[in-house]
């Protein structure tokens, strides 16, 4: 945050607060947004449509003026500040970073090691230069931000654009999607609950070279073994553009479910992460004693790809997985919706645990009410 005065916008101009016009900005719900055939949808219908997006564009904005905020209550602060020493803002800030920043030769020690590959051309002067600035403009910015964290705290700084709640996501499940009720791979019957009877479900969207995924195994299936009998977990497929064996790992995947063995083919992916030639993928459905007849027709590109085949209907599920997420903001893997609520990241058991004991208790209190 070490910069000047220009550029930044003033919003709203004031010595003991900060405020911002808020939620006027944005159309109420029930504004007309378009007509079809003179019938007139409203905003909320139409943010229906596309739940994530709009969530998406909102946050942005909210996220945006926010930025914006701190940035005008830094500049008051130190406008304010240099009135009072007579200085230039500038001078100011300059001199009080001096007074108040400390940059050891120990700190510039442990940064030269942890780069020293990335600096090694550079002589060493200049690299002890480049590292006590790196090091003092990450000191500043903690500074700014106390700053801002007591401004937040005393009023002096108040965000008043509403900031937009995630909703609540309405995904359905397919009839064909793989399914598993428990930690093992063999647990893709229903125990004690099926379906929707299920109070828990769970739609994890993730890829298999993705490392985060990986991680978050032993995480997910101590969710599956706690919540056993009142769970299921489906898996979607979404193979990211940079990770170029994902998308045939994905349809080795699917190729293993039309034989019954979706999460055996799911954890041997994973267990062997790094091969995924296709070699290595045919391979492991050998190993799970597939119908490799079937399973080549399936993994393997048809000379006519339109044709109706086992591969163009794997195809057709992996781009409705890819389509559905984008749909409901996926934009990275791991992302996870319990009940609709949406998780992203490599999340710990205990996060997971705490969406889950949360939305089992407002079930449970809203059975009571009724």
């Amino acid at each position: 945050m070490i910069r000047g005065m220009g550029g930044i916008r003033k919003i709203v101009f004031g010595l003991s607060s900060l405020i911002l016009l808020g939620p006027q900005l944005s159309a109420s719900s029930d504004s007309p947004a378009y007509r079809v055939n003179g019938k007139t949808f409203t905003v909320l219908e139409a943010t229906k449509k596309d739940q994530g997006a709009f969530y998406e564009i909102e946050k942005k904005k909210y996220d945006r003026i926010s930025e914006i905020a701190r940035e005008e209550y830094l500049d008051q602060y130190w406008t304010e500040l240099s009135k009072k020493k007579s200085l230039s803002v500038e001078k100011t800030r300059e001199a009080y970073f001096k007074q108040n920043i400390k940059v050891s030769d120990k700190e510039i020690a442990q940064i030269l090691e942890k780069f020293k590959e990335q600096l090694g051309k550079l002589a060493p002067d200049e690299r002890k230069k480049q590292v006590r600035e790196y090091l003092s403009s990450r000191e500043a910015q903690k500074i700014e931000q106390g700053f801002i964290e007591e401004g937040l705290k005393n009023g002096k700084l108040q965000i008043l654009y509403e900031k937009p709640q995630e909703p609540v996501y309405d995904l359905k499940v397919g009839a064909d999607e793989p399914v598993r009720y428990g930690p093992k791979a063999s647990d893709d019957k229903p125990i004690a609950c099926k379906g929707d009877d299920c109070l828990i479900t769970v739609i994890e969207y993730s890829e298999f070279m993705c490392p985060f995924c990986d991680r978050m195994l032993p995480d997910t299936n101590k969710v599956l073994a706690e919540y056993k009998g009142k769970i299921r977990w489906i898996a979607r497929d979404f193979p990211l553009d940079f990770h170029p064996r994902a998308l045939p790992a994905a349809f080795a995947a699917k190729c293993a479910h039309f034989q019954g063995k979706y999460w055996d083919m799911y954890y041997s992916i994973f267990e062997k992460q790094k091969q995924l030639s296709d070699e290595d993928l045919i391979k492991r459905a050998e190993q799970l004693k597939l119908n490799m007849k079937s399973f080549n027709e399936c993994y393997k590109t048809p000379k006519n790809p339109k044709a109706d085949s086992a591969w163009k209907k794997a195809d057709g599920m992996i781009r409705e997985n890819m389509e559905s997420g984008r749909k409901y903001g996926v934009q990275g893997t791991p992302a996870f919706f319990i009940n609709g609520k949406k998780l992203s990241g490599a999340l710990p058991f205990a996060e997971f645990k705490r969406v889950i004991d949360e939305d089992l208790a407002s079930q449970a209190a809203s059975k009571k009410k009724s």
